[in-house]
């Protein structure tokens, strides 16, 4: 029961950040029946209702910067949830281990054995935030070591630095997207996850930023910033792009090298994205460069026949 919920809650949240929240990793558990039972019978005298316990089952997102999740609790915040509640949990020098967002949440769907619902309490840190939380874990297990005075003021630092590290990871990412190469290092970084995920292994990672320089003016002003758009409808019409990939890869008995040495790259993608639905653009940008030969002689191996 609790595990359904947890595989449901898991795919669920992946579903949600996963297109806005940047590079991130998602992980899931159920709460163990011997901490629900401690849970229940905290308060001595007092048992607490099953229904009260909102962490059953725990999602936790963790994300590469701040901003990433910025953008993930928007994106959950947004979702259609039957009922959701946000704390922003404050780090606390003996609760160190919470710190981050902390999302209660009802999938409207997930019913225990009484048709009560289980909720699912998701976990939005950064990679800093979660490594530490591990560390302060051992340091001080859910407040039953008091630490004097000097390990709180080392633990107090070590805090400090995490905070530092968070803001300087944000802020090299911030200069790092004014960088001229930025948005075309982004295009080929994107293009080479995608050409992964279409053959199972990795393309010939990219050493430069030449190939996607020249194919970047087959792309008007108004469509580089919807580079990525353009390849995913491009990539969702060619259904069988996998195989055509495959059959271009040098383990392949028909294997040319000035033929087919462009597929074994991801900025094929955009070749073929280009060659197929803005033909002119691709031609008028590859015209008398060092590309054009191949690009020609690629597209003829998919079977289109770029014009003069």
């Amino acid at each position: 029961m609790l595990k359904e919920a947890n595989t449901a809650y898991r795919k669920l949240v992946r579903k949600i950040v996963g297109p806005v929240a940047g590079e991130h990793y998602v992980t899931s558990r159920v709460k163990a029946a011997r901490s629900l039972i401690r849970k229940l019978s905290k308060t001595p005298g007092v048992v607490r209702e099953w229904e009260s316990i909102t962490d059953k089952v725990g999602v936790r997102v963790i994300c590469s910067t701040k901003r990433d999740c910025k953008a993930a609790r928007r994106a959950l915040e947004a979702h259609g949830w039957a009922s959701r509640v946000t704390e922003v949990k404050a780090g606390k020098v003996d609760r160190l281990f919470y710190a981050g967002t902390h999302i209660t949440v009802d999938d409207g769907v997930s019913k225990d054995a009484v048709g009560g619902p289980i909720l699912c309490e998701v976990q939005i840190r950064t990679r800093s935030q979660d490594a530490w939380s591990v560390v302060s874990h051992k340091l001080l297990y859910k407040g039953l070591i008091k630490p004097p005075r000097r390990i709180t003021r080392v633990i107090n630092r070590l805090t400090a630095v995490v905070e530092i590290f968070d803001d300087e990871v944000q802020r090299m990412f911030k200069k790092r997207e004014s960088l001229p190469a930025y948005e075309l290092a982004r295009a080929v970084e994107y293009l080479d996850d995608q050409y992964e995920a279409l053959l199972s292994e990795p393309g010939g990672a990219p050493t430069d930023l030449d190939i996607i320089t020249i194919l970047w003016n087959a792309y008007t002003d108004d469509e580089k910033p919807r580079f990525i758009e353009l390849i995913e409808s491009y990539l969702h019409e060619a259904t069988d792009l996998g195989t055509q990939l495959r059959s271009h890869q040098p383990d392949s008995d028909s294997y040319i090298d000035s033929r087919d040495w462009l597929s074994t790259q991801p900025e094929v993608l955009a070749v073929l994205e280009r060659a197929t639905h803005r033909e002119s653009l691709l031609v008028d940008a590859i015209r008398d460069t060092d590309l054009e030969d191949i690009v020609r002689k690629t597209c003829d191996s998919f079977n289109i026949v770029l014009t003069d």
